[in-house]
């Protein structure tokens, strides 16, 4: 019995060693690669730039870089508005995550097309760059009114249809009966009470 025993208690303890716990292994960093969620967008419109291959917890310096302006004038004599001054790149920061990933929200103000790059503060990773184009403004500047260009459809008819209008004539309906009701009822109370 004491051999049972002791067989048992060495096979539970071999059972417990075993069933240690796992070590983390370590993963080979992503391949660098950066991407933007939209590539071409409106004026202060938000799109996420995304960039991977860098150190788990390293800093990672983003720079965005004008390419070309907005409009340009096309051979004409007169000058525009606005005459686009290229800056300076513009730069900001971010932490990569466990993977060595990051993903920074941006918006851009200005229209033109624009240049965006990562790298690595410590690694020296660098991706990109991935290019983004912004649209210039779609308002009308005091030239010729638009012009209707649907396939000889009218615009939509955004007012009161038909059907809203039935339900607020029954909404209307129901409520002036619910009135009635109230007023025959307490009529009737006062006769029975007189009574």
């Amino acid at each position: 019995m004491k051999k049972t025993l002791a067989t048992l208690a060495l096979a539970g303890s071999i059972a417990l060693v075993g069933a240690a716990p796992s070590m983390a292994t370590t993963y080979p960093a992503l391949p660098p690669q950066a991407a933007v969620s939209d590539g071409s967008v409106a004026p202060g419109e938000t799109f996420t730039f995304t960039g991977q291959g860098f150190l788990a917890g390293e800093t990672v310096t983003i720079t965005v870089t004008l390419v070309t302006g907005g409009a340009t004038n096309a051979g004409g004599t007169a000058v525009s508005a606005k005459i686009p001054v290229f800056q300076a790149p513009q730069t900001l920061t971010a932490t990569a995550d466990a993977q060595g990933k990051i993903s920074v929200p941006l918006a851009l103000n200005e229209a033109g097309t624009y240049s965006i790059t990562a790298t690595g503060n410590t690694s020296g990773v660098t991706v990109g760059p991935v290019t983004v184009t912004v649209a210039a403004s779609l308002a009308n500047t005091g030239g010729a009114p638009l012009a209707n260009t649907g396939a000889g459809a009218g615009l939509a008819n955004t007012g009161a249809d038909s059907g809203l209008v039935l339900w607020t004539l029954v909404g209307a309906g129901a409520l002036a009966a619910g009135a009635t009701s109230v007023v025959v009822v307490r009529r009737r109370a006062k006769a029975e009470a007189a009574a």
